[in-house]
């Protein structure tokens, strides 16, 4: 595609994640999340007056005609396609389809999985070269490269890189990670349809729902943890002010009612999000939008909840993954049960709504810590609760584990899915001394245990604003309710 400018366009495409197969009857529940990623590509392309065009397979028709017919019109030097593990599938048959039809078309790869798994999407030879961790400078020089002859050769010089070159695979050297963020160009969320994105219920309090991200990477070393392999160890963030210049647009442009923060974990900078509260405040946003972040319950302070409270958050997330202080050690959390609590009490005390994520099944994980997790999250007082399989993504020390013990049944990526419980087919990680049909029933026990609760219902039940809401929520309750005996996890406690 040549615009006024003459510049050659990319194409940029987020495939499609079969929901319905992934989390069955409760489908509808799921989240539908902006490609974050591919926003901030296309920021950087546009802010050289480069044509970029997204395709979301989640909300856009991905099917090969519409494809093709994309790229008939729009004739990019380039695809670029975004691989998660369980999408990876997927993307590999678009890359098919695009060099079936496009031979010369260089198509690209990047994201976590091919930052993983670098040797396995390169024997895919519809794939021309993959991104290594972050990608928007790596796209930049690629695309000068390509721009201006596409000459293999070139592409030696270029970090972060792994690209075929006849029937060898060349690897570069890494590239190091950006950490001024602030001299990344704003996301181009005009690129997708917005209001077609939403959360998952227990994370809804208005709309229209809008999504930021305004730090990347975290020092701490989970074991389950795969999203460091691209966003790294290292701590970087916008200033305050340029997250509140973001948000000032979503509201203003984008009609922002509810902002919602995709940081891992917002408050690593205590100062910084003290400084964000501020000028909020001063924005007057806190009279015109809610927010919800995430933080780690060791490092919240009750001035801090207050500050956040005071701006408009709404909620605070909170990764407490297991109620067994034996797991909490071999995840390698570094918290303890007590910061946990703590943390819900003062977010309580100070006004916040608390939601707790938890993971079910970790290798060596008994029958009796699977419940005690279950009523750790029952007695904490919490308002929302998610419980997640303990699923190895390639990447992180949880899948070396179970590599090494034999653990994982198969590698089909597209089943590696923490909400295996609801799906049809059995979760690919399973615990020794585990079934595949007991960790189903585990999680939906897990859930309809919680949220059978006369306070639950009643704080679910302020979620509702019309009517799609009301038959969400009876959908949900009646799936959880009336699966059988088998599948709701009460064969499991009488077992």
């Amino acid at each position: 595609m040549r615009m006024n400018n003459g510049k050659p366009g990319v194409l940029l495409i987020n495939p499609t994640f079969n929901v319905h197969e992934h989390y069955g009857k409760l489908s509808d529940a799921a989240s539908l999340l902006l490609p974050v990623s591919l926003l901030y590509l296309g920021g950087m392309l546009e802010a050289k007056d480069i044509p970029v065009r997204i395709m979301d397979g989640q909300c856009d028709d991905l099917s090969e005609p519409a494809l093709l017919k994309m790229i008939d019109e729009m004739k990019p030097i380039c695809v670029g396609i975004t691989m998660l593990t369980p999408t990876s599938f997927d993307a590999h048959k678009i890359a098919a389809v695009v060099k079936k039809q496009y031979p010369n078309l260089w198509v690209l790869a990047g994201g976590t999985h091919p930052t993983v798994l670098p040797e396995e999407v390169m024997e895919d030879r519809n794939i021309d070269l993959i991104a290594i961790s972050e990608s928007e400078h790596t796209m930049m020089d690629v695309y000068e490269v390509l721009v201006n002859g596409g000459d293999r050769k070139e592409l030696k010089n270029i970090p972060g890189i792994w690209y075929r070159d006849g029937d060898e695979v060349v690897k570069t050297q890494d590239r190091p990670l950006f950490s001024d963020l602030d001299k990344l160009p704003l996301p181009m969320w005009h690129g997708v349809k917005m209001d077609l994105y939403h959360q998952v219920p227990d994370s809804s309090f208005a709309r229209p729902m809008r999504v930021m991200m305004s730090s990347r990477g975290c020092p701490f070393k989970c074991i389950f943890c795969s999203a460091r392999q691209v966003s790294g160890f290292k701590y970087r963030a916008h200033s305050a002010d340029r997250v509140v210049e973001e948000m000032e647009i979503l509201i203003n442009r984008y009609n922002a009612r509810q902002i919602i923060f995709l940081d891992d974990n917002f408050i690593i900078s205590k100062k910084r999000v003290f400084e964000i509260c501020e000028k909020m405040m001063q924005k007057g946003f806190h009279k015109k939008v809610v927010w919800t972040a995430a933080g780690r319950a060791d490092e919240v302070t009750e001035p801090l909840l207050k500050a956040m409270k005071d701006a408009g958050c709404k909620m605070i997330s909170y990764g407490i993954e297991s109620g067994s202080p034996r797991l909490l050690e071999l995840m390698k959390k570094g918290e303890k049960k007590e910061h946990i609590e703590k943390a819900v009490a003062m977010s309580r005390k100070v006004g916040l709504k608390t939601r707790g994520t938890l993971i079910l099944g970790f290798p060596t994980e008994t029958r009796e810590e699977s419940l005690e997790t279950i009523d750790f999250a029952k007695t904490l007082g919490l308002d929302f609760a998610k419980f997640s399989l303990a699923t190895p993504y390639p990447g992180t020390a949880l899948y070396n584990i179970a590599l090494e013990r034999g653990l994982i049944q198969g590698k089909d990526w597209s089943r590696f899915n923490s909400q295996a419980g609801y799906s049809t087919y059995d979760p690919v990680f399973i615990p020794e001394g585990r079934s595949g049909s007991e960790m189903k029933q585990l999680q939906r026990y897990a859930t309809k245990s919680f949220y059978l609760r006369p306070r639950q219902i009643a704080e679910l039940v302020t979620h509702i604003s019309g009517w799609s809401d009301i038959k969400l929520y009876l959908q949900v309750v009646k799936e959880i309710v009336t699966a059988r005996r088998t599948q709701t996890g009460e064969a499991f406690l009488n077992h």
